[in-house]
């Protein structure tokens, strides 16, 4: 046999997986005896840095599932009489992807993630959104879902959906790839620029891995962003502003409402077609 120059290059996705998380379900509820939730098809997925939960708490008196433990957070409610449901997802493509795996099993059909990115433009302010058409693979975690290919999709339908959404709000973003990197200390000036070349305007940490995970799930995923720190040659800026904690509140509860109309409206959609 020949040595192997790129492990994560080696075998083929279609290969059957060993363990799959429908096996991580079943092992829980033997161990708790408490059955798996059934979830909402539409959910929204984020970081615990935007405190979203919080909001959905208090503005539509979501109530907190407890199958996973207390340090997995799913909670469910209704945005104008539409099932829904909110989690926390690891920072990082291997969490984020392996915690998104969970809870397709428990239902979940169609989600919206969101979250901070880096800019790549000093023209693109802090909490400009930022809608990704594509995301740059540079990360590891999708090559196991899907061939070596330069970019990962995500969902042409909630994309649309999405895009007509902020639209009807008069709300401005902007639209580009995202560069998707395990390693932000590795994040070099040679790969901003070729990446930037191939339409990158922002960097994050998850989504090429999700949108690749999606897609080999079956399953619909867009995403939409909001502009944090500035990534450029000349090195990096936090871009801490003043009132920083109630302009993030502003932003993450902007962005909640879009996502949850997004998924109101697919649902709306789907239902006029029963």
């Amino acid at each position: 046999m020949t040595e192997i120059d790129a492990p994560i290059l080696y075998g083929d996705p279609s290969h059957k997986s060993i363990i799959n998380p429908d096996d991580w379900i079943k092992y829980l509820h033997k161990v708790k005896g408490t059955s798996p939730p059934k979830l909402p098809d539409y959910c929204i997925l984020s970081f615990k840095y935007t405190r979203a939960a919080k909001y959905l708490i208090d503005d539509y008196r979501a109530d907190l599932l407890e199958f996973f433990g207390k340090d997995r957070e799913i909670y469910i409610f209704k945005y104008k009489g539409t099932p829904m449901c909110f989690t926390y997802l690891g920072v990082g493509a291997p969490l984020a992807g392996m915690m998104f795996e969970e809870i397709v099993p428990l239902g979940v059909k169609y989600a919206i993630l969101f979250g901070g990115v880096g800019s790549l433009k000093p023209d693109i302010k802090r909490w400009t959104l930022i809608v990704p058409d594509k995301a740059i693979r540079d990360e590891g975690t999708s090559y196991h879902y899907n061939r070596p290919s330069l970019y990962s999709y995500p969902s042409p339908l909630l994309l649309r959906i999405l895009e007509k959404v902020l639209k009807d709000e008069g709300t401005e973003y902007i639209k580009g790839a995202v560069w998707t990197t395990d390693a932000p200390y590795r994040e070099t000036i040679e790969k901003r620029r070729e990446f930037m070349r191939l339409g990158a305007v922002c960097v994050d940490m998850e989504a090429s891995a999700l949108f690749t995970i999606a897609n080999f799930r079956k399953v619909h995923l867009a995403a939409i962003f909001y502009a944090g720190d500035l990534v450029t040659e000349e090195g990096w800026d936090a871009r801490i502003e003043r009132d920083h904690k109630r302009k993030l509140e502003e932003v993450v509860k902007d962005i909640l409402k879009y996502s949850m109309e997004t998924l109101h409206r697919v649902h709306s959609t789907a239902s006029d077609n029963e």
